[in-house]
């Protein structure tokens, strides 16, 4: 049996990257996945692949979307026990030339979107007996990265929104723990904006592994084990911590 049997989980902007890795890590450790995305047909996709948990729209956004989203998954698939806050953005836009509108779509989804699923995937799990919440922050949530102002302020907040919840969840005895992972580099479509400046997506790939002590970028599949293990009892006395899988970038 895999550590996750049984269990209840949903991935948030499952339908590609790191989303689609985790969600077939946790199926694979036994877990009904529900692929949660704003991106419906290569969320049916991912869905269709792993079989056991069905696609959900989700406008991580909207907290009547959450609501709808986490009522329907507990109807089609059982109680919520675990909750991948991925969905994110990243697009390069440095201070002189971010614009408000760059700044607050970036926080709506990379900081609202994981504050309402906290939210509302406390409620869920409390009335559950508990659970697990896994919100992905970044290497740039820890340290600063000059072209990424919005992006480094929103995956910060994660990172401290995410020691809150596990504090309150704990005080409390809620049975929840919450922790964030912190991926460096990593081979997904989220990079493409910044590779596409290099002469090939083959070349900026290399400029980002020249700047990772490990002297490679990360792969989906290693970010998703770590995801995988912060579900399962194997983390049973870990909460509130920050996880960097990041080559040693923030060593």
């Amino acid at each position: 049996m895999g550590k996750l049997e049984n269990r209840i989980a949903l991935v948030t902007g499952a339908a590609s990257g790191i989303g689609a890795a985790t969600a077939r890590r946790l199926a694979a450790e036994g877990a009904r996945v529900a692929i949660a995305d704003i991106d419906a047909d290569r969320g049916r996709h991912i869905a269709d692949e792993l079989g056991n948990g069905g696609f959900f729209s989700l406008d991580v956004t909207s907290e009547e979307a959450w609501v709808s989203c986490i009522q329907a998954v507990e109807s089609a698939l059982g109680p919520l026990s675990i909750l991948v806050n991925n969905a994110g953005i990243s697009v390069p836009m440095p201070i002189e030339d971010a614009t408000l509108e760059h700044w607050r779509l970036t926080m709506a989804i990379n900081a609202d979107g994981v504050f309402l699923g906290c939210k509302h995937g406390v409620r869920a799990m409390k009335a559950n007996g508990g659970g697990s919440i896994i919100n992905i922050s970044s290497a740039v949530g820890i340290k600063g990265s000059p072209e990424l102002p919005a992006y480094c302020a929103s995956k910060g907040a994660v990172r401290l929104l995410t020691k809150s919840v596990a504090i309150w969840c704990a005080r409390n005895n809620y049975g929840i723990r919450c922790n964030s992972v912190h991926p460096g580099a990593v081979d997904t479509p989220i990079i493409d904006p910044f590779v596409t400046k290099a002469p090939s997506r083959e070349d900026g790939i290399k400029g980002f592994a020249a700047n990772c002590p490990m002297g490679r970028i990360g792969r989906p599949e290693e970010i998703a084990a770590t995801i995988a293990f912060l579900a399962s009892e194997d983390a049973s006395f870990i909460t509130g911590a920050e996880v960097s899988v990041d080559g040693g970038m923030t060593a």
